[in-house]
């Protein structure tokens, strides 16, 4: 479908034009003295301009665009994130399999575990790969996705992420297969692989799925806050009630001036198709480059993986901070361990030289050579009740030092952070092998509801 001349914003446009006496919301009522120029398309559902939550006119559009370009039967726009989107995806995954069991994989987002809690479906664990020359998860693999299937019937759901915070790809296209052989749905968390299906696999391969979830915002240039879930044709879960479940979880003020981001987003992929990936794949390739060859830090690179991101593996906070010191360029984030840059739709190779240029600066005034860090596994863990059962006691719960908590339940979430993997979940089985990971100097910890992790564990009474 085409939409290359950005119809919501054109609409947009025209309609501000004629200069029309807003007596409806929002406040500002297009005020300078209120509202900045960036706010002045900032409507309401005004007649012409469509529903987000019954889409029939120019957000359809939009929406049939967003599933052409991606090649899926359905397409739902969401300025609540992807957040919204996998709230939609778990809660129709489990109203269509009451009380089935959800194969989740370990690495997966915060939004998802929250998801299930709200639910209250029990979850099967499912652990990522790792290697131990790596400090962070690995990829998913088909064969224990197939062997936790075969072995329990009552797992109806799978939930994984891929790409990963760190361009991890799993080989979703055989878990897909594997999934449909017994007949449970899959999810499948891309928030990071937005470009992902529209460049001919230069960064990787898509994700496949029956939902697979987007966020615009992460490498393309809508505006944050933005995504889009798409549904394979083969998906059991009826549009009618993934409606419902965005009028739950989608804001009941679609905001426009986000809605009119995604459209000029899309409006450009459509216009000039793959070839608008050109620069940022050239720069991306000459990056990588001039990448290799560092004496302190170390590109990671594997055979399989989302090229878009930069992990430089070595002092990551160390070199966090003398790139944004020295050289006023800020990076997505840093470990003691490894530092990831994200790149995007927007770089070209004169911003990645200047990246690259300082990066090599760095490593040159670092005195030192690489050293490897080392992946500890998160525990297999076990849980005495569900998400659910333990929120019911999260208010009440008893503080106490680690030490002293072997044996005892869970009662909060304890998140490795960024990106909010959670190292410890309620409901989950406190051990001796989670402590190690606790007490960890290079992990960062945050308790659930975004409170910094004080040392003690809050275990249910």
């Amino acid at each position: 479908m085409k939409y290359d001349n950005d119809r919501l914003g054109a609409a947009l446009k025209i309609y501000l034009g004629t200069d029309p006496l807003p007596m409806h919301m929002p406040g500002g009522k297009r005020n300078p003295e209120f509202v900045s120029q960036a706010f002045m398309r900032d409507i309401s559902e005004i007649g012409g301009f469509d529903n987000l939550h019954s889409p029939s006119g120019l957000l359809k559009d939009l929406e049939d665009c967003a599933a052409s370009l991606w090649k899926a039967n359905n397409a739902y726009i969401s300025v609540n994130g992807s957040t919204a989107l996998i709230l939609t995806a778990v809660r129709c995954a489990s109203l269509l399999n009451p009380n089935a069991k959800i194969l989740t994989a370990m690495n997966c987002h915060s939004a998802v575990w929250n998801a299930i809690e709200l639910t209250g479906n029990a979850i099967v664990p499912l652990m990522p790969a790792f290697d131990t020359g790596l400090p962070f998860a690995g990829h998913i693999s088909p064969s224990d996705v197939e062997r936790q299937l075969a072995r329990d019937p009552s797992i109806k759901t799978v939930i994984l992420s891929s790409p990963t915070y760190e361009g991890v790809l799993s080989d979703t296209e055989e878990i897909y297969r594997i999934t449909r052989k017994y007949d449970a749905i899959l999810i499948t968390d891309c928030a990071h692989g937005p470009h992902l299906g529209l460049d001919d696999h230069f960064f990787g391969p898509d994700a496949k799925g029956d939902l697979v979830i987007k966020s615009l915002h992460k490498t393309l240039s809508s505006p944050t806050q933005t995504a889009v879930m798409l549904r394979n044709a083969d998906c059991p879960i009826e549009d009618s009630l993934i409606r419902r479940g965005m009028d739950i979880f989608e804001t009941s003020s679609p905001s426009y001036i986000l809605l009119g981001g995604v459209s000029k987003c899309l409006a450009n992929l459509t216009a000039k198709g793959p070839e608008i990936f050109k620069p940022w794949e050239d720069a991306v390739s000459y990056a990588e480059e001039n990448l290799r060859g560092l004496r302190n830090f170390k590109l990671w690179e594997a055979p399989v993986r989302e090229r878009s991101k930069f992990v430089l593996m070595g002092a990551g906070d160390k070199l966090f901070e003398y790139l944004r010191g020295t050289f006023n360029i800020e990076c997505e984030v840093s470990f003691p361990s490894h530092l990831i840059a994200m790149t995007g739709i927007g770089d070209t190779e004169e911003s990645l030289k200047r990246f690259c240029d300082a990066v090599i600066t760095t490593d040159n005034a670092i005195d030192g050579e690489y050293s490897e860090s080392r992946f500890v596994s998160r525990p297999y863990p076990r849980f005495a009740v569900t998400l659910r059962e333990a929120s019911k006691y999260r208010f009440v719960c008893e503080e106490l030092k680690p030490e002293n908590a072997v044996g005892r339940i869970s009662g909060e979430f304890i998140y490795g952070f960024p990106p909010g993997i959670p190292i410890l979940l309620p409901g989950e089985v406190i051990t001796e092998d989670t402590l190690r990971i606790l007490s960890r100097s290079d992990v960062s910890l945050m308790l659930g509801g975004g409170n910094t992790y004080q040392g003690t564990i809050p275990v249910l009474p």
